[in-house]
């Protein structure tokens, strides 16, 4: 019996020491954890949103087919979106291709030609940094690759003679090249020996029917609807199976859109309608044409056709801006922009709440102090968390826009500075506390 009791009691003492021993394991843990946690941030970088309406637009435009009736191989003087007047010869009718080829040679050296003379008379006087015209390049071969894998190769000869005027340009800014004379008589001495051979071949030149914008190709729905036709479209009429296509001559080789204007029509429901109208008599309104530009295009608002404010309406909108793609736009996706908002982009899950005293200042200038519910998040400086106060401007189901700077009319914390861009901002963390130190 003694021998039993003994044993029972040593067993009692390792469970007990073991228990302890995890007690003790346990509560350095949980000190451990509130001093060294570890939080994941995200940097609060600066990006531009649209509050915008998706769409389906019908583009209308007062449009003239240009037709050719003489024999031989057509060679176009202007590009898909260029400005023509009426009766400008837009293409010439030339016998054969090797006329045809030395006709277009002949134009890219004397648009080559008046590239570099400009930067002769400007060589002295540039202002752009290399940075800026490196910028201008990347840009440019960013166009050039969306339009040649688009498809939109009407464009790649402008982003051609973009890119070779800005890379001229910089070998002027950065003293590699002092002119280009030596290069211009080159050129012209190319020409003047093209001209000789051109001079004796005929051509025939074919005029614009109309002034405005040329464009090579036609779908059949040139007059399907006019301008004049704009304030009688009702929704429902721009259905496809509504609308009549006509067949295309062999003789026609483009159209002319007349005028510096052109029109998109949009089925719209009765709420988009009104706040469509409101963002007009604000003075901002846009469309977003990923295929057609990287920019938002400014428009207005033309006409809104609807039985009743409360039933869904086709709104018209009207704008001047003009490229390749845009000249062969007929039926697009697009976006109408009510409103941008550029701030600092911030998770949702990195929002608090706080109340803390702030101050504003009314319509005279004069500061108001109250204790105010503000919104904040916690950024990471150093090894160091702080409370940041942001003023949000846009709200989206997974995120937030927050302003750079406040304004006048803005609740500012008074012991809690703005968010800066960049700043490291928590998205994940527990126990998170102004001044916490991280480890």
């Amino acid at each position: 019996m003694e021998k039993s009791d003994n044993k029972a009691i040593v067993i009692k003492k390792v469970l007990v020491a073991l228990i302890t021993i995890l007690l003790i394991a346990y509560i350095v843990s949980v000190v451990l954890k509130s001093n060294f946690t570890q939080v994941k941030t995200e940097a609060g970088n600066i990006m531009t949103v649209s509050d915008a309406i998706p769409v389906s637009g019908y583009f209308i435009r007062d449009e003239y087919l240009i037709e050719n009736n003489e024999k031989g191989i057509v060679s176009y003087n202007v590009t898909d979106g260029s400005k023509i007047s009426k009766n400008e010869a837009v293409a010439d009718v030339f016998e054969n291709e090797d006329a045809a080829a030395d006709h277009q040679t002949l134009k890219r050296l004397e648009q080559q030609i008046t590239g570099l003379q400009q930067l002769n008379k400007t060589a002295k006087t540039l202002s752009a940094t290399p940075d800026e015209i490196d910028k201008t390049i990347n840009d440019t071969l960013n166009r050039l690759n969306l339009n040649v894998n688009s498809g939109n190769l009407s464009d790649t000869a402008g982003n051609i003679d973009s890119l070779l005027y800005s890379l001229n340009e910089r070998q002027i800014v950065t003293g590699k090249t002092a002119d280009y004379s030596e290069k211009v008589k080159e050129l012209q001495n190319k020409v003047s020996t093209l001209k000789k051979t051109t001079s004796k071949t005929q051509s025939k030149q074919i005029p614009s029917p109309a002034t405005g914008y040329f464009c090579a190709a036609t779908d059949g729905y040139e007059k399907a609807f006019t301008t004049a036709d704009l304030k009688k479209l009702k929704t429902g009429d721009l259905a496809e199976n509504k609308i009549k296509k006509t067949e295309i001559g062999s003789n026609v080789i483009g159209k002319t859109l007349e005028g510096v204007n052109w029109y998109v029509a949009c089925e719209v429901t009765a709420e988009e309608a009104l706040k469509i109208k409101r963002a007009d008599a604000y003075g901002y309104l846009g469309v977003d044409i990923p295929s057609v530009s990287s920019s938002i295009i400014s428009v207005s608002l033309e006409c809104v056709n609807q039985e009743s404010q409360t039933s869904d309406a086709l709104v018209v909108l009207k704008g001047n801006f003009m490229n390749a793609a845009l000249a062969n736009v007929r039926r697009e996706d697009i976006s109408i922009v009510l409103r941008t908002y550029k701030g600092i982009y911030v998770s949702k899950s990195a929002i608090h709440e706080c109340v803390s005293e702030a101050y504003s200042y009314d319509e005279k200038e004069k500061k108001l102090t109250d204790t105010k519910e503000l919104k904040g998040v916690y950024a990471l400086i150093g090894n160091e968390l702080k409370f940041k106060q942001v003023i949000v401007l846009y709200t989206d189901k997974n995120f937030v826009v927050c302003k750079i700077n406040a304004d006048k009319q803005d609740w500012v914390s008074s012991e809690f500075g703005l968010l800066k861009p960049y700043d490291n901002v928590v998205v994940e963390g527990a126990n998170l506390y102004d001044g916490k130190i991280i480890n």
